[in-house]
């Protein structure tokens, strides 16, 4: 059993009590750890682990607090039993559990009004002689008509770029990681903000590259505070999601990502630019990628635009990388599965994806007039066309317990604690997507039931250690 959970706990900086309680919730989820499997004696995993005895146990009381297992006196902690999932903040992150009674804030994706019809695109394509051709194996990057399908879109995104310096990838999660395998080595420094994209903290995991959070401000990572954490660590580069970040909603104005591009060329930082959300602001911005195009990675994809399901990422890779980007692609899916490529490029070429993200973002600006009007006050954060809401909670609430109060409610949202990079958090929050929710009346239920807990006071269970 030790064994196992040494499989799944991964310690850096930062809280450790954290990350253990992190690494059981991934055995539970994955399986590994089944109901009423017996979890180590606190004493011995805290001697595997190298950490205090108190550790552990924070570690054991954190999950116990959120249902993952149960103690009983005199024989041990146990992985609890299916049903009490209904009240874990692991399950939040599961879209396969039933949800027929939840409203689910949790899962960032397009609201569900003006998805593009998939039906009509396969009929047309089973008419088309390029069917034939999607059976076939293509190049690791991607075929060319794909790539410049892509090149166009990217330049809708004001990314001007060629085809031979674009993958097609299996959506921006691959992206971030051929990004990352092809350009960091085990033990690198990346810079990120305080709070970011869970991907990139779970990808850091895997390939063992250090993330070190930079101080940052409304608009972002502040440049001097970039350079002064230089000085100090020997970055090999730094991630950004500049437009709609995720999960702060915050975009950069244009002088801020001047200024960061101007640091990152001087220091000659790498850059891997995140901008999924870029297609759903009203105003395209200019990339920071597009001021240092020589050393910079620009990712992006369809999934939060058109349809999460479709898997299809678009990166653009400076000169002379593309050749290893191409090594780290073929050794972890070999190429993107042509048959996505090809329905994405005709929506891209055919006008679909523009009409289906106006129509989408109207929607969505719709749909967070609706939350912001239940959630009154100057504490809920969003952006024109952000598919996320950043709230901000009062004391004494943390992410954490309000998330568990909002799941005991029927309504699920993501912790600021899943969001933070080391540990620490400058402000208790929670993330609130507005895609899941089936329509406009269930979302509306679901803020009414967010705002209700807001006004009565916490209540506290076992404190933790």
């Amino acid at each position: 059993m030790i064994t196992i959970l040494l499989d799944h706990i991964h310690l850096g900086s930062g809280r450790k009590y954290r990350q253990i309680s992190s690494g059981i919730q991934a055995a539970i989820a994955d399986g590994s750890l089944k109901s009423g499997d017996r979890l180590p004696p606190q004493r011995d995993l805290a001697d595997a682990l190298g950490v205090t005895l108190g550790t552990v146990t924070r570690a054991y009381r954190e999950i116990d607090e959120l249902g993952l297992v149960k103690g009983e006196i005199g024989r041990g902690t146990y992985v609890a039993r299916p049903e009490a999932e209904e009240f874990t903040l692991h399950a939040l992150n599961r879209p396969d559990r039933d949800t027929v009674d939840c409203i689910r804030f949790d899962l960032n994706f397009p609201v569900p009004e003006e998805t593009p019809d998939l039906g009509d695109m396969l009929a047309e394509l089973s008419r088309q002689p390029a069917l034939t051709e999607m059976q076939c194996y293509q190049p690791t990057t991607g075929l060319i008509r794909h790539r410049q399908a892509a090149g166009r879109w990217l330049g809708r995104l004001n990314l001007p770029t060629s085809p031979e310096h674009i993958a097609i990838t299996s959506g921006a999660q691959h992206a971030l990681f051929v990004a990352l395998a092809s350009q960091l080595s085990p033990g690198d420094a990346l810079a990120v903000d305080g709070h970011t994209y869970p991907g990139i903290i779970n990808l850091a995991a895997v390939l063992h590259i250090r993330l070190v959070p930079v101080e940052g401000d409304s608009e972002g990572m502040r440049p001097d505070a970039l350079e002064k954490a230089a000085a100090c660590h020997r970055f090999k580069g730094v991630y950004l999601i500049p437009t709609l970040h995720n999960p702060t909603t915050t975009t950069m104005d244009a002088n801020r990502r001047q200024e960061l591009a101007a640091v990152l060329a001087c220091i000659d930082l790498l850059l891997i630019e995140d901008d999924v959300y870029g297609g759903m602001a009203p105003v395209a911005q200019t990339p920071i990628a597009a001021l240092i195009p020589k050393q910079s990675f620009y990712l992006t994809s369809l999934s939060k635009t058109l349809a999460p399901g479709l898997r299809l990422g678009f990166l653009a890779v400076p000169p002379g990388q593309l050749p290893a980007v191409e090594r780290i692609m073929a050794a972890s899916i070999w190429s993107n599965p042509s048959l996505t490529a090809e329905i994405g490029s005709r929506w891209i070429d055919d006008g679909t994806a523009d009409r289906v993200i106006i129509r989408k973002r109207q929607c969505a600006e719709k749909r967070m007039a609706i939350l912001a009007e239940k959630l009154v006050g100057p504490n809920l954060h969003f952006g024109p066309g952000s598919l996320h809401a950043w709230l901000k909670l009062p004391l004494p609430w943390t992410g954490e317990s309000f998330a568990r109060q909002a799941a005991a409610s029927g309504v699920q949202v993501i912790p600021s604690a899943n969001f933070s990079t080391n540990g620490q958090q400058a402000a208790e929050a929670v993330r609130i997507c507005i895609g899941p929710p089936k329509n406009e009346a269930e979302l509306a239920r679901g803020a009414e039931i967010l705002t209700a807990i807001l006004a009565k006071p916490l209540v506290c269970t076992r404190p933790f250690m």
